[in-house]
């Protein structure tokens, strides 16, 4: 079943409207200075951000917009803003929660985590090996965002709360910041029928 059948049947089963403009969606959200911690969650707090940090105001979509989740993408800035390992490459786990449903239950991220070893999806194979010959440049960069492809679609209806857990042991998480974004398909408010 294709991103855009699959959301046309959530919508249409939630009772959700069908109309509205698809887009590429991305959702992300941001926690400043999360420290040494054995648990963070995404998409539970968003005062105090700015547009940079998050582009929702609440944990959930809007009465009209809905989206398909493809990738999730982790990254970690120090506070001078440079990518470092996410979890510093430590053993963590992911889960996805959509409403009170538990979607993805203690996915391990470390194998994506943008160090040696081979990515469990097999799509990103080589994209944060560390054996680069020379300095890393614009082409060859050491680190890596933690970049997970969902091999099932995630529906995030609308107006049903999501949420991102990741958990570890005391993972070092720096007091930079962390991001978490949901990159995908997506219906989004049109209030026109023409463009």
């Amino acid at each position: 079943m294709s991103q855009i059948s699959k959301l046309n049947y959530v919508d249409n089963k939630l009772g959700a409207p069908s109309q509205g403009q698809q887009t590429t969606r991305i959702l992300f959200n941001t926690i400043e200075a999360p420290g040494t911690t054995s648990h963070l969650s995404f998409f539970t707090s968003f005062q105090g951000l700015t547009n940079g940090q998050t582009n929702l105001v609440q944990n959930r979509l809007d009465s009209m917009e809905s989206a398909v989740i493809k990738t999730i993408w982790l990254a970690q800035y120090t506070s001078n803003g440079i990518l470092e390992r996410f979890g510093g490459g430590q053993q963590q786990s992911l889960s996805v929660l959509i409403g009170n449903q538990q979607v993805v239950k203690d996915l391990p991220i470390q194998f994506n985590a943008g160090f040696s070893g081979q990515a469990f999806d097999r799509l990103h194979d080589n994209a944060g090996i560390e054996f680069i010959v020379g300095a890393p440049t614009a082409e060859k960069q050491l680190v890596q965002p933690t970049e997970i492809r969902m091999l099932t679609d995630i529906v995030i209806p609308p107006q049903v709360s999501f949420e991102i857990r990741i958990q570890g042991l005391n993972v070092p998480y720096g007091t930079g910041a962390v991001v978490c974004a949901l990159s995908g398909y997506g219906k989004i408010f049109s209030a026109g029928n023409t463009f």
